[in-house]
């Protein structure tokens, strides 16, 4: 063990070990910021309280959210702003006042989550880490806002239901509340289920803090007791933003925590669905949804996600959406993921009146490592009907490759062969089709436009298989 200290006899009190010396440190660096920040200001200068003053009631509607789909990093308020009051309750009821807490003399964080958001969730160590460290120095608040991935509603991030993959594995289906009552709930069950050692305070009814903030399922504000933004982040601790660099700066001290990470970390792309092809009505909004993971545990990944080709009917609109999602005019971004964190990703079809049928082709690149990348194709079907035949017969018939170039093998049960298979569009005009002659066929796709067909077949006594889709390169 390194212990500090110098010789003073038998009877001195012991050398300090490292611990005891944080502990000391930490002492130090309260008395130093307690009556710095007393002798820089007495009260907060704030905008004016927004939200109700009063405890919000059980049965409180939860008002109309929008959809956001602008910037994180340019929404509420930047740094070396003021920031409005408010007050904001526990599940318990207790009440929390900004000015309040500000007078203390001590910087405030406030880290909105929201339960529903998979990047809040791994943020929570952190969070604690945060509270350990700076105990006594940083006041750290977790502000509970609307879920970013409420199950079968609609997220406001999205303007679709995107429940995400990690929310389905995990269990965590909650939908959008419709009152405050409703919020509470979620809130008490986030708590029981993890560990949070921050306090908890649930945005109001008509989500002031939310609206004002600046819409975000996980972003972060450091202020100075006198009520100003010492630092703002889109997305609390996403690279470049460091907020332990932040807060040490803040302080004047070393925490050992800041540090920049690594560029090099690589990732993967997997789909939620089974394939990369979307079903819909004419005029519905259809989306494929990815998870994006970074394999890193110590390295961000930086990746640039770009339309290379898209083929639409002139109605048409295509959209990308993963930090955000992103107008259809934008063809590319850059994102940042952190080490070991996931970022879903889905890729939007904006169809027509008409049934027709739409492709992109979409790169993901890692920008530090040209070996790093993958390209995904997305399709987009509109039908009057389903897009796929009735399911008649639960028998197998399975082909491969899939994307196939010139051609693709079918095989069948044997109580299929004397029947018939074919290869249709979207539109269901038939584009090839065959006896079923034996339990493993060759089907020839060469010259066929690229693109998704359906390949189903019909059984000699006149049932239909399940359909398939089969993508043409």
């Amino acid at each position: 063990m390194v212990t500090t200290g110098v010789a003073m006899g038998n009877d001195s009190p012991p050398f300090c070990t490292n611990t005891q010396n944080d502990y000391l440190l930490r002492g130090v660096y309260t008395l130093i910021s307690f009556f710095g920040w007393i002798m820089l200001t007495a009260q907060p200068t704030l905008l004016p309280h927004i939200g109700q003053a009063g405890l919000p009631a059980y049965s409180d509607p939860v008002c109309e959210i929008p959809v956001f789909s602008g910037s994180m990093d340019q929404s509420g308020f930047a740094a070396e702003e003021s920031v409005p009051d408010f007050t904001l309750y526990t599940v318990d009821g207790d009440s929390v006042r900004l000015s309040e807490e500000l007078a203390k003399g001590k910087p405030v964080l406030l880290v909105g989550a929201n339960y529903t958001c998979p990047v809040w969730r791994g943020k929570i160590n952190v969070v604690n880490e945060m509270a350990d460290v700076y105990d006594g120095l940083v006041n750290i608040l977790v502000i509970y806002t609307v879920e970013a991935h409420p199950a079968g509603d609609v997220s406001p991030y999205s303007g679709e239901v995107w429940t995400t993959s990690a929310n389905e594995m995990e269990g965590i289906l909650y939908g959008q509340p419709k009152i405050y009552g409703e919020r509470l709930a979620i809130v008490s069950d986030m708590i029981k289920d993890l560990d949070i050692i921050p306090r908890v305070l649930v945005d109001g009814p008509c989500n002031p803090w939310w609206s004002n903030y600046g819409p975000a399922p996980n972003n972060a504000y450091l202020i100075r007791p006198d009520g100003t933004v010492a630092a703002k982040h889109g997305w609390f601790l996403r690279s470049p933003d460091n907020m332990w660099c932040d807060i040490d700066k803040l302080l004047g001290m070393d925490s050992g925590n800041c540090f920049e990470n690594g560029d090099q970390g690589t990732f993967s792309l997997t789909l939620d669905e089974p394939d990369s092809v979307a079903y819909g009505k004419p005029g519905q909004t259809l989306a494929i949804h990815s998870t994006i993971q970074n394999l890193s545990s110590t390295d961000d990944g930086h990746l640039r996600i770009q339309k290379v080709k898209v083929t639409l009917p002139k109605t048409w609109e295509t959209a990308l959406c993963a930090d955000i999602c992103y107008a259809s005019n934008v063809d590319e971004t850059e994102i940042v993921i952190g080490p070991g964190e996931t970022q879903p990703f889905i890729f939007y079809f904006y169809t027509g009146s008409d049934p027709e049928s739409g492709y992109a082709r979409v790169r993901f690149q890692n920008m530090t490592n040209n070996q790093n990348r993958t390209v995904r194709q997305f399709y987009g079907i509109t039908t009057e009907t389903s897009g796929t035949a009735s399911v008649q017969n639960q028998e197998d018939i399975t082909v491969f490759p899939n994307p196939g170039r010139d051609h693709v093998q079918m095989t069948i049960p044997d109580t299929w062969i004397g029947g018939e298979w074919r290869l249709v569009d979207p539109l269901s005009r038939v584009f090839r089709q065959g006896q079923m002659t034996g339990e493993s066929q060759v089907i020839t796709i060469s010259g066929l436009p690229p693109g998704p067909y359906i390949l189903y077949g019909i059984h000699p006594e006149g049932q239909l298989s399940e359909s398939y889709t089969l993508v043409v390169e």
